[in-house]
């Protein structure tokens, strides 16, 4: 059996439980979180949202999409806190442990300022960034660098809300004298980086070793020029299937190794001189606009691995 750890509203996941039909996969999807966990003697049983009860033995493949392995819950009492955790970090290691895709434990404690560090440690250019808490700080770096522009961005690696029948994105932006004189003397830290001018954005899905890429020309129009997910659906930007270098590729596996991730979504910044820069990877990154904007089946190319 193929067990898959997703959401409700996840389109992608739809579309390899397709390809699984199609290859005759017994699979079962949670949505969110895994709800009904029985602990019994000899074994662990998993409800499935049909009510069917689901021997964590039987599961051969398990897919970690999205989500949550057990509902978080408020508790004030770290005792009992740390308990909880312990018992979702087994379950996770226990699914961990069977041919699959996807790392829960990395994914939900990945830290964007770490894979910047191991990105540039593996020898990939990452845009000049800062963790900055205070205006005086922020207001000198704009004002001794008048020749450059800066962002700020979510530290987390994923910056979507999901919500019970939509979401919603807190984009990247760029920073200016007028929003900076409204900030309060002290602020939560926060990631300011060098905005990189760019020929194309790119979007990367690693698999295992392998990639598929896709160019985005997002820096001709207004809307999408400093975040491409502000989507310009009157005028959507021209997308097409790109491969990066093979050293590129190869450096990428590499941070990749290093933070335990087999998958992943990565987006990069291709300058006007032609050097790629490395923005972020996320774990649970949309792939399925890239799959079928170039044709790549990556879809069923999960469904054949799990």
């Amino acid at each position: 059996m193929v067990f898959i750890l997703s959401n409700k509203n996840d389109f992608t996941t739809n579309l390899v439980q397709d390809w699984l039909y199609h290859y005759g996969k017994d699979a079962t999807r949670i949505n969110s979180y895994i709800t009904g966990l029985s602990f019994r003697t000899n074994n662990i049983f998993i409800k499935s949202e049909t009510g069917e009860q689901i021997n964590l033995n039987d599961i051969k493949s398990f897919w970690y999409r999205k989500g949550r392995v057990i509902k978080p819950v408020n508790m004030n009492h770290q005792t009992i806190k740390s308990e909880f955790e312990i018992t979702e970090g087994y379950i996770s290691y226990l699914l961990g442990e069977k041919k699959g895709i996807g790392n829960y434990q990395q994914a939900m404690n990945l830290n964007k300022l770490i894979v910047l560090q191991t990105a540039r440690k593996n020898g990939l250019n990452i845009p000049d960034t800062y963790v900055l808490d205070n205006k005086e700080d922020l207001s000198n770096l704009i004002s001794e660098n008048k020749n450059r522009e800066f962002i700020t961005k979510m530290k987390t690696e994923s910056s979507m809300f999901q919500f019970e029948d939509t979401s919603s994105i807190i984009y990247t932006n760029v920073l200016n004298e007028k929003f900076i004189k409204s900030l309060p003397e002290r602020f939560a830290p926060s990631l300011i980086q060098e905005k990189i001018e760019k020929l194309m954005e790119i979007r990367t899905f690693f698999l295992h070793g392998k990639t598929w890429s896709m160019a985005i020309f997002s820096q001709n129009d207004y809307q999408t020029k400093d975040d491409y997910r502000r989507y310009n659906n009157k005028k959507p930007n021209r997308n097409t299937l790109f491969k990066i270098p093979k050293n590129l590729e190869d450096k990428l596996c590499l941070v990749m190794n290093d933070l335990s991730l087999d998958t992943g979504s990565i987006d990069w910044i291709l300058t006007k001189d032609y050097q790629y820069y490395f923005l972020e990877v996320n774990p649970t990154g949309q792939f399925s606009n890239m799959s079928m904007t170039c044709n790549y089946p990556l879809e069923k190319i999960i469904a054949e691995k799990l």
